[in-house]
């Protein structure tokens, strides 16, 4: 539908309401239309419109988290080896409280260097000290998430310095 409430379809793809782009594959329209996931089919909740995704939708969205992912993991390497430059030691999970400052930059530091602490750590563990394999997967893991979730603040934030937010 179009702004004035009547349909406009581009080549079989409705166009978003608001924005008047194709939003029908991304689960968050530029203009800032939310979608809801539900396995093989998008609810848009402001329309109330069903939009059957099939395997390649699916498929698209597991790479979609597999970017955003990798994005909030190299911000966190990035992060991480910027603060290992300036003070000549890696950064590790621990705050000195030396002051109100170096304590806000030591959890912004954990926060989002998070990923780059636990991944460094799980590969030195594993080959020093021979941790066991479960252990590197756990630890794998758990920075996935982290960097998912790191990774999608990093994403809106390009995302809005690019112009879209």
């Amino acid at each position: 539908m179009s702004r004035n409430g009547t349909s406009v379809p581009l080549a079989g793809v409705p166009l978003c309401d608001l924005c008047g782009l194709k939003c029908s594959i991304l689960p968050i329209c530029p203009s800032g239309t939310v979608f809801a996931i539900d396995r093989l089919v998008i609810v848009n909740h402001f329309h109330g419109e069903v939009v059957n995704k099939g395997l390649t939708g699916v498929f698209f969205d597991l790479l979609l988290v597999g970017y955003i992912a990798s994005a909030g993991f190299v911000a966190a390497g990035v992060l991480g080896s910027l603060y290992q430059l300036v003070t000549k030691e890696p950064p590790r999970f621990s705050f000195s409280g030396e002051n109100i400052l170096s304590f806000m930059v030591e959890i912004f530091l954990c926060v989002f260097a998070g990923p780059f602490i636990i991944m460094r750590n799980a590969i030195r563990g594993r080959r020093i000290e021979k941790r066991p394999l479960g252990w590197l997967l756990a630890s794998s893991t758990i920075a996935g998430m982290w960097s998912m979730c790191s990774g999608i603040m990093v994403m809106n934030v390009a995302l809005i310095v690019a112009g879209y937010g």
